[in-house]
């Protein structure tokens, strides 16, 4: 990141950045409201929230939907049903056919000089970690802030952020939010970032339909650079 100090930590969003969600939380979305409502659900309506800020936990986001609908449903019934979508039973739902949205080779690159990283994610715990494992990336991020750890202050609170900062200087490795880089694809994610101090990179994932607009909406959020391709990520956090 040109005339920038150098980068010591880099934290990554999971859903929209290290896999595609597009068919498993975003048809989870879908399928819940539509079993609850009997609409079908364009998928432009959930990026328009998500657009709007403060639905990063797609559970409530799920809930929001059905409830603007008009209908009253109690939001344990809405988690309910979208879990037996997305996880299923022994972790054989939607979250099973995710695809990474990151190589192995880029990873590596990111990883070689010793930088810190680490996942900062509204996923549950169990759900972030079983993902890391499925793509046997537990060497590149040893460091997840998951949604238990988040205290109930989720993004765009800087909170997510300022903990991953601390679980590194309490683990010896202490680094100046100027000198972090958060990865994310969302409102929440720039904002997040913008108010931890830490430099933001926006990512639009290809299911995205109107690339121009997310990325001045990015931008405009607090983004330094926003990328379509994981694969320019080493070269961008190197300079």
């Amino acid at each position: 990141m040109p005339g920038k100090t150098e980068v010591k930590a880099l934290f990554f969003d999971m859903d929209g950045v290290l896999v595609d969600v597009s068919r498993s939380y975003r048809r989870a979305i879908e399928e819940t409201v539509e079993q609850f409502t009997g609409r079908r659900l364009p998928s432009s309506t959930i990026q328009r929230y998500k657009n709007i800020g403060g639905f990063n936990d797609d559970w409530k986001l799920t809930h929001a939907i059905i409830t603007d609908t008009g209908m009253n449903v109690p939001l344990s019934r809405v988690v309910d049903a979208f879990q037996k979508r997305y996880r299923g039973d022994e972790w054989n739902g939607f979250i099973a056919e995710e695809p990474a949205l990151i190589q192995t080779a880029t990873l590596n690159r990111l990883h070689a000089n010793g930088r810190a990283m680490g996942v900062v994610t509204g996923r549950p715990e169990a759900e972030a970690k079983w993902t890391v494992n499925r793509f046997d990336w537990k060497k590149y991020f040893p460091l997840i802030v998951a949604k238990e750890k988040q205290e109930k202050r989720f993004k765009p609170d800087p909170f997510p952020l300022q903990r991953a900062l601390a679980m590194l200087h309490a683990a010896g490795r202490a680094v100046h939010p100027e000198m972090a880089v958060y990865v994310g694809d969302s409102v929440d994610d720039m904002t997040c970032a913008r108010k931890a101090g830490v430099r933001a990179i926006g990512f639009i994932p290809p299911y995205i339909e109107n690339k121009e607009e997310m990325a001045s909406l990015l931008h405009e959020r607090g983004a330094d650079v926003v990328i379509d391709d994981m694969e320019a990520l080493p070269d961008l956090v190197d300079q």
